[in-house]
């Protein structure tokens, strides 16, 4: 598959795919993280909290562990149903370029009861996407991700070796209730050379580990 830019840029890629928009909320239930990924470094660095009934809720981390609970009602027939999504992100860990508290991720996830051919999909039109870009990047079909759900620990990963330390763009891999991916929005940025000057403001002296989650107007 091959992607303009602009239908890239558009969501129009993803829908030519045959995959649905879906739009996710920034705060969710603790427990389907823990659920979903637990044992995962994830979960140490969810900004974590009590709603006003004191149930546990936390800002999104990761988006894929809300599919996997969603999957029996999202796609409760036999077919395979695709889904993208663009969400904003919150992790505690110490901002440096291309890693921060707040980040921007846009993701797409195949529900099949097959996940080698929803992980096959996911390839594919990963591929499709950053060759369309122009992007140098290498893959790693195998990578030992830090999130527990993928099967047998393996999950795959693109990266940019441009980017440096921080090279990965890409994080995905197949789960019990299908495959999908997750390109950094920001690390993209780095690697298409064209930084916005609200993600250089991030990673500036000012930006230390006490000011918690930061707001980008």
């Amino acid at each position: 598959m091959h992607y303009e830019p602009s239908k890239i840029a558009s969501g129009a890629g993803f829908i030519e795919a045959g995959a649905e928009e879906v739009i996710l909320p920034a705060l969710w239930q603790q427990d389907t993280f823990i659920a979903k990924a637990g044992g995962s470094e994830v979960i140490g660095q969810m900004w974590a909290f009590p709603d006003k009934k004191g149930r546990p809720c936390c800002l999104i981390p990761e988006a894929t562990a809300i599919f996997q609970e969603m999957a029996a009602q999202w796609r409760p027939g036999n077919q395979p149903r695709l889904f993208f999504y663009i969400a904003r992100c919150y992790r505690y860990e110490r901002p440096q370029a291309g890693r921060y508290r707040e980040f921007t991720q846009l993701g797409f996830e195949c529900l099949s009861a097959d996940p080698a051919a929803a992980k096959a999909l996911s390839l594919q039109l990963c591929q499709g996407f950053l060759d369309s870009l122009g992007l140098r990047y290498e893959l790693d079909a195998r990578a030992q991700r830090g999130l527990s759900y993928y099967l047998e620990g393996n999950g795959f990963e693109f990266s940019c070796p441009q980017l440096g330390a921080q090279k990965q763009v890409v994080g995905g891999g197949a789960y019990a209730e299908g495959a999908g991916f997750g390109i950094g929005l920001e690390r993209l940025a780095l690697a298409l050379g064209s930084v916005d000057v609200r993600f250089a403001d991030r990673v500036s002296p000012e930006n230390s580990e006490e000011q918690g989650v930061e707001r980008v107007a």
